[in-house]
């Protein structure tokens, strides 16, 4: 049975034993094929653990899964598979995902408690736009549904430079203009990450630390999106010598990785970076001063937020 997200509230929303994601935000890389779902569990409990330990073992599509608190990551290929379900052992999974011109679905199954999961607490998630229950075999059997949401687009910032010696943080400030853009309803803010650089360095403020912030960005958002961020850090930073710059997609290529390695492990130069920022596919500089070498750095690291703050 197919309903709306206002019919789905109306017929589940008030069962107090359905504890509904707080928020669900996917993100498709039509390219690669591939796509990220990023969950907030309910009422901040951390089942995340969970879900990431028992869905890689159900479901082949899913290539990579992390919890971290009350949060639940997940990188999945576009496809159907079929679901290796087993009670206790691997109790739910993703078994199809489609992506269209304008929209992400998602085939979530699940036994007994795993399946109202799967079903009823992420159907009542901000984000979800529709839903289709396939099965639903309550507490005790197998429950399946299909949910539809809006095609968003991955896009990372790289940030460093915005404090000096007498005043601010750029970990701090990056954190709070990336909630605000969320709050102002143009893109989801759904994850922040501290690069550690090369603490030698003779520029630094103290630590040498750059920031990632990664979004989730409707089509139609893209450029009030990057006007937005632009005008946010240009406003707000204390720094002459401000970084910035965006780059869209799934996926850390070779050639950025290991540039970013070399700025986590050496001293490189300001002229190297902008040469580098030419060279890299799809990167865009919004402000190329000193702190250019470490924002896109911290791109690198976007993806790997435990790896990142280590040397």
């Amino acid at each position: 049975m197919k309903y709306t997200k206002q019919d789905f509230l109306k017929e589940f929303g008030n069962k107090i034993w359905v504890s509904p994601f707080e928020k669900i935000v996917v993100i498709a890389d039509k390219e690669k094929k591939l796509i990220e779902i990023y969950e907030k569990h309910p009422r901040s409990m951390a089942t995340a653990s969970w879900v990431t330990y028992h869905y890689p073992k159900a479901s082949s599509l899913i290539t990579q899964a992390t919890g971290e608190g009350c949060y639940s990551f997940f990188r999945v290929k576009e496809g159907r598979c079929e679901l290796d379900l087993k009670a206790g052992i691997s109790a739910a999974g993703i078994e199809e995902v489609k992506i269209t011109t304008n929209k992400i679905l998602i085939t979530y199954a699940g036994l007994g408690g795993g399946g109202v999961g799967a079903v009823l607490n992420r159907g009542l998630a901000n984000g979800v736009e529709e839903i289709e229950i396939l099965d639903y075999g309550g507490g005790g059997g197998l429950s399946r549904a299909r949910l539809t949401f809006n095609l968003k687009e991955k896009i990372v910032v790289g940030v460093d430079d915005t404090d000096t010696k007498e005043e601010g943080a750029t970990w701090s400030l990056a954190n709070e203009l990336a909630y605000k853009v969320e709050q102002e309803g143009v893109a989801d803010y759904l994850r922040h990450t501290l690069v550690q650089l090369y603490p030698k360095n003779p520029h630094k403020t103290q630590n040498c630390v750059s920031t990632a912030l990664t979004f989730g960005v409707e089509p139609n958002k893209v450029k009030l999106f990057k006007d937005r961020i632009f005008e946010l850090f240009d406003k707000h930073t204390l720094s002459k010598e401000t970084g910035l710059v965006v780059l869209p997609g799934i996926g850390i290529d070779k050639e950025l990785r290991d540039y970013s390695y070399k700025v986590k492990s050496s001293m490189v130069s300001i002229e190297e970076a902008i040469d580098f920022s030419k060279k890299l596919k799809n990167l865009e500089v919004l402000m190329n001063k000193w702190g250019l070498i470490g924002a896109i750095a911290a791109l690198g690291y976007s993806e790997d937020p435990n790896e990142a703050v280590r040397l």
